[in-house]
Order: structure tokens, then C-alpha cells, then sequence
């Protein structure tokens, strides 16, 4: 793993017009230990790539599919042109213009069937992986009845890797949907729907065609906002003000920031009803077990958490031990990384009413031997590591 001051310079790099990069929240940047590549495992273009140990960025391949964005378990990287707000608010006009279809397309097939079908109707993407779990749980929670994923013959494109990625969202999705009794349909295609196609008698019109290709090529600031607005207000997501990553906290542990996303997605959650009492397995939450007998109780899961999902607590008796919310782990695995002890471990299954409950585990530890704030911690933690009597204070 690539040194983490020379992680940060690498970063910075993907900085840009399409891609918005928040440090602070990156799991390797808070842990340098920390496994997680999935910007680099899903990379379309080759900007992002990791290979023998070592993290590599070419920032001119970039072509700003958002497919990374997409991917990053704690939104370290944001997607823009279009931004989430713009993308769902091109949705929502196609749903109204198409009787609740949403048709999403691949640039590719959009530039092949130039002139073919209506540009109302459809919504164009440079990749498919950019679209992700919040903008399709939050479409049937705005009512649509469809949304069809149209892909370019991605086993033969160079960005094969973002079909991929539509793909495991797609079935996220539906998994979701599922459990929470919605049928919106969501399919996964190689042609452009028959109800996209231009009438014979509408004709084609540059000027429609080429204000629609304005509103998908510029940034819509304005119109982003307000669309942001009325589905926050639709929905009723209160969003907080992200915190700014600077230091480790008076609690010891590192900023927490929970992601707009996972926001967004479980407003949606809550406005589709109750799910059904069962295990889910999706990759977007993970459910921490500490096995107590191998924990040292050195709270290092807590201290890394990006989320917030793994808190420490410390009780009026002396008890210390740390709680877990599943509903806010995102499955970075940072706690696995730190664990030194292999005390923890990450299930891929959580129950779906503990999502909108925010049910919260309790797994106390045993005190710690040498407790921090005692003035002889460090002399008696060095005997104990030497096992040697003769260490002496000055």
C-alpha cells in the first residue's frame, strides 16, 4: 500500500469538473492499512488502477462516468455532470414524459441511434455505472413503474467493468425492492425500448435535440437545486452539515460522515413502508460480531470507523465496550483492517427492520490494563510488552 501522505497527493489528482474528491472520508486515507481499491477494481477507463501494491492515477483517462463514485463504500469520491440531484431530476422528467418508464442509455447506443427516438424519453449516461441503489429505490418511491437500464454491447467495450457495476446494482435494488413489497420493475437490456421510439410523423427537430444535449453536457445549478429541494422535501431527508476531517476528537476517535446517499436511500426506504422481517444481503451494510474472548479492547474498530457505525461507550462503573448501528456501516471493512487481534468480523447479512429502526448492538469489553490518561501508562505498557521488570520513568 502506497505510503499514505503520497496516498493523499495520488487523490488529489482525480480532482476535477467530473469527479469532487472529499480525503477525509477514504478509508485509506484514515487507515493506511486499510484494503479497500474498489475505485481501482472498477475503474472503466484505466485512470484508476492498482497493480502490485501500488495505486496508480492518470487523471487525463478520465471520462467521467462516475462509476467509481458509485462504488466507494463512504462517497470519498462524488460524481458530477450530472451530480445525483440532476441525474434524478432527468429521471423524474422522463418518468412524467413516458407514463412512469424511466429509460436510462448508455452515450454509446444514445450516439448510434441519433435521430431514432425521443430525447424526452430517454436519459443518457456515459456508463451505466453510474447509476446506483439511492436513485432507483428513490424512482419507486416517486412512483415509477419501470426503469430500463439500456446497455451498448458492454462485453465488447472498453468499459466493460461499469456494465459490471450496473449489474450488482441493479440486483441490489431489486433485492431491496423486494423486501420492502415494491414491483417496480428494473431491467437490464441491449435495445432501446419500442416506447422511446420518434413517432414517423414527428420529424426530426436539431434544435429539441441539441437543448437536450445542453441540459445533459452543462451543469444545471440551479435546476440541480431545486430538484434536490423538492425530493428532500418529497421524502423528508434533513441532511446535516458534513463535518470537515481534521483530527482525531475529544472521544479519541476520527470524524464521522455518514453519506448523502445512504440518506437519500433510506428516506426512500421509509416512504416505500415496512419491509418484511427477514436477513438481506446486499453489498451496501455490513453487521459487526466481536468475538470477546480474542478482543484486546483496544476500541480501534470505533477509532477508524468512517460512519459512526462502531462507537465506543465507557459506563459510570468503568465498563468501556463499543456499540454497533448496522444501518450506518458501508461495508469499507475498516474495522476488519485495524482489528490486529482478529477479534472481528463483517456479516454481509443484516435484518431489513433493524435498516429503519436503527437498532443498536452492545459488545462490552473486558477494562483495559493500562488505561489511557494514567500518567504510567506507557512504562507499565512497556514492561508488559518486554515482559521485563527493569524499565524505568524519568
Amino acid at each position: 500500500m502506497a505510503h499514505v501522505t503520497n496516498f493523499l497527493g495520488l487523490l488529489e489528482q482525480l480532482q476535477s469538473a467530473d469527479i469532487t474528491v472529499h480525503q477525509g472520508r477514504c478509508a485509506v486515507v484514515r487507515n493506511r492499512n486499510a484494503t479497500c481499491m474498489k475505485c481501482a477494481e472498477v475503474c472503466t477507463s484505466g485512470c484508476i488502477s492498482y497493480d502490485d501494491n501500488e495505486l496508480t492515477i492518470v487523471p487525463e483517462r478520465c471520462i467521467g462516468c462516475g462509476t467509481c463514485a458509485t462504488v466507494c463504500p463512504t462517497c470519498a469520491l462524488e460524481a458530477h455532470r450530472p451530480n445525483d440531484a440532476e441525474l434524478l431530476q432527468s429521471c423524474r422528467a422522463v418518468c412524467e414524459a413516458a407514463d412512469g418508464e424511466v429509460v436510462v442509455a448508455c452515450e454509446q447506443l444514445l450516439a448510434a441511434a441519433d435521430g431514432l427516438y425521443d430525447p424526452a424519453k430517454v436519459v443518457g449516461v456515459t456508463c451505466l455505472g453510474r447509476v446506483e441503489e439511492s436513485l432507483l429505490v428513490t424512482l419507486a418511491a416517486l412512483g415509477a413503474r419501470r426503469v430500463v437500464l439500456v446497455q451498448a454491447r458492454c462485453a465488447e467495450c472498453e468499459h466493460a467493468s461499469g456494465f459490471e457495476t450496473a449489474r450488482l446494482v441493479r440486483d441490489t435494488a431489486l433485492a431491496l425492492l423486494e423486501t420492502w413489497n415494491n414491483d417496480m420493475r428494473i431491467d437490464l437490456v441491449e435495445k432501446l425500448p419500442s416506447a422511446v421510439r420518434r413517432s414517423g410523423d414527428e420529424g426530426y427537430d436539431a434544435s429539441r435535440r441539441s437543448f437536450f444535449s445542453s441540459v445533459k453536457d452543462e451543469a444545471k445549478s440551479a435546476a440541480a437545486v431545486t430538484a434536490d429541494y423538492a425530493v428532500k422535501d418529497a421524502l423528508g431527508v434533513e441532511e446535516p452539515p458534513e463535518p470537515k476531517f481534521v483530527k482525531v476528537g475529544k472521544d479519541g476517535t476520527l470524524p464521522h460522515f455518514i453519506p448523502d446517499r445512504r440518506g437519500r436511500l433510506l428516506a426512500a426506504l421509509g416512504a416505500l413502508g415496512q419491509p418484511q422481517d427477514v436477513l438481506i444481503n446486499t453489498r451496501l451494510w455490513g453487521h459487526v460480531i466481536i468475538d470477546p474472548e480474542k478482543c484486546s479492547s483496544c476500541q480501534m474498530c470505533a477509532t477508524f470507523c468512517p460512519t459512526g457505525a462502531i462507537a465506543k461507550y465507557a459506563g459510570e462503573d468503568g465498563s468501556i465496550g463499543v456499540t454497533h448501528r448496522p444501518v450506518d456501516c458501508v461495508k469499507c471493512r475498516c474495522c476488519t483492517d485495524i482489528c490486529a487481534q482478529g477479534a472481528l468480523e463483517l456479516s454481509d447479512e443484516v435484518f431489513a427492520v433493524d435498516l429503519l429502526s436503527g437498532a443498536q448492538e452492545r459488545y462490552p469489553m473486558k477494562p483495559l490494563k493500562n488505561p489511557p490518561g494514567n500518567p504510567h501508562q506507557i512504562w507499565r505498557s512497556m514492561k508488559d510488552l518486554l515482559g521485563c521488570d527493569q524499565v524505568y520513568e524519568r
